[in-house]
C-alpha cells in the first residue's frame, strides 16, 4: 500500500497499546547491541531495521511512476493524453518514517499543521472527462462496465486495471502488497510500534513531551493523540490554532528528544523480531532485491536512461 501513516490509525494503535501490559523486552541478536539514542539534529536520517527488507522511498516512487506511465501509455491508444512526470518524483510520504512518530518537520507544520501535506490541483480522475474516466476505470459514471472506446476493446478494469495487472509481479514483497513478504513486514512494523508505545522509556518521554506542550498552552498525552480534538482537522486546511499547536509539538519533541528515544526503543524491538526469523527475513530480502532490480529495469526502459 501507499503507506501514509494516518494519525487516527496511530491513535487507535497507541491507545490500545497504552492499556496493555508492558511488552516483553526485545531479545537482541548477539551481534547487535542496543540502538544508540540519536540526537534531535539527526532524526531526519533515521532508518528502522525493517527498511533493510523494504523498497526504498525512491523505489516506492518509481513503482508509483511505472503505474502512472503504463496508464498514460494505455490511454494514448484510445486517443487520450494523460500527463505524467518524465521520471519518478520522491515525496516525503514514500518513506516509512513519514509521521511515524507524529509531526517532526518545522517547515511542513508551519503551513499544514497536522494536516497531511497535499499537492495543489485536482486528482487525475477528477480532471478527466467522462469518456476518459470510462477508459481509465473500465466503467461509466453509473458504474456500468465499458467494453469499447473509439472502436477498440477496453481492458477489464480499464487502463488502470491493466497497469495494475502488468505490475502485479512487483507486488509480492515490500510495502503495500498482499503477499507473505508484505504481511511479515506489516506485522513487524505494527508489533514494534505497539511495543514501543507501551515501553516505559517511551512512556516517560511522552510525559516530558506532554509537560513541555502544556507550557505552551496545549494539552495532549501522546503525539498520536495530539490532533484528535482539533476542530480544524475536519477542514481542508489548518487554522492558526492548529498550526501553533503543531509547531509547539515539533519544538517539544526536539527539546525532549522524544523521536530519538522512541526510535531507539522501536529499533530494538524490530531487531529482536528479525533475529527470531532469520530464514523468513533472508528470503524477504532476496525478494526485495529482485523486486528493486525489476523496477529499475522497467524505469530505464520507459525513460531511456
Amino acid at each position: 500500500m501507499t503507506v501514509l501513516f494516518a494519525l487516527s490509525a496511530l491513535a487507535a494503535a497507541g491507545c490500545s497499546a497504552g492499556r496493555a501490559a508492558p511488552p516483553p523486552a526485545p531479545v537482541l541478536p548477539a551481534t547487535a547491541g542496543p540502538t544508540p539514542t540519536a540526537s534531535p539534529a539527526d532524526v531526519d536520517t533515521l532508518q528502522l531495521p525493517i527498511t533493510e527488507y523494504m523498497l526504498t522511498a525512491q523505489q516506492e516512487a518509481a513503482l508509483k511512476w511505472l503505474n502512472a506511465k503504463k496508464v498514460a501509455v494505455c490511454m494514448q491508444q484510445y486517443g487520450f493524453d494523460v500527463p505524467v512526470a518524465r521520471a519518478p518524483v520522491v515525496s516525503a510520504s514514500d518513506s516509512i518514517m513519514f509521521r511515524r512518530y507524529g509531526v517532526t518537520d518545522p517547515a511542513s507544520v508551519s503551513t499544514w499543521g497536522y494536516h497531511l501535506p497535499r499537492r495543489e490541483g485536482k486528482a487525475l480522475q477528477a480532471a478527466l472527462s467522462s469518456a476518459e474516466n470510462a477508459v481509465l476505470l473500465g466503467r461509466d459514471a453509473a458504474g456500468k462496465p465499458v467494453t469499447s472506446s473509439n472502436g477498440q476493446a477496453v481492458p477489464d478494469g480499464g487502463c488502470q486495471g491493466k497497469a495494475n495487472a502488468e505490475l502485479s509481479e512487483l507486488q509480492s514483497a515490500g510495502r503495500g502488497s498482499n503477499g507473505a513478504g508484505a504481511q511479515l513486514v506489516g506485522q513487524t512494523k505494527g508489533d514494534s510500534f505497539a511495543h514501543s508505545m507501551a515501553d516505559p522509556r517511551v512512556q516517560e518521554a511522552f510525559g516530558k513531551w506532554s509537560e513541555c506542550l502544556r507550557g505552551g498552552g496545549f494539552d495532549a498525552k501522546s503525539p498520536v493523540e495530539a490532533a484528535e480534538n482539533l476542530p480544524s482537522m475536519k477542514e481542508l486546511r489548518p487554522d492558526a490554532d492548529e498550526i501553533r499547536m503543531a509547531q509547539a509539538d515539533v519544538d517539544c519533541k526536539a527539546r525532549t528528544n522524544l523521536v530519538g528515544i522512541w526510535f531507539a526503543v522501536e529499533a530494538d524491538y524490530q531487531k529482536g523480531a528479525i533475529a527470531q526469523q532469520p530464514q523468513a527475513f533472508g528470503k524477504l530480502k532476496a525478494e526485495r532485491d529482485a523486486q528493486a532490480a525489476r523496477i529499475d529495469e522497467l524505469v530505464k526502459g520507459l525513460t531511456g536512461r
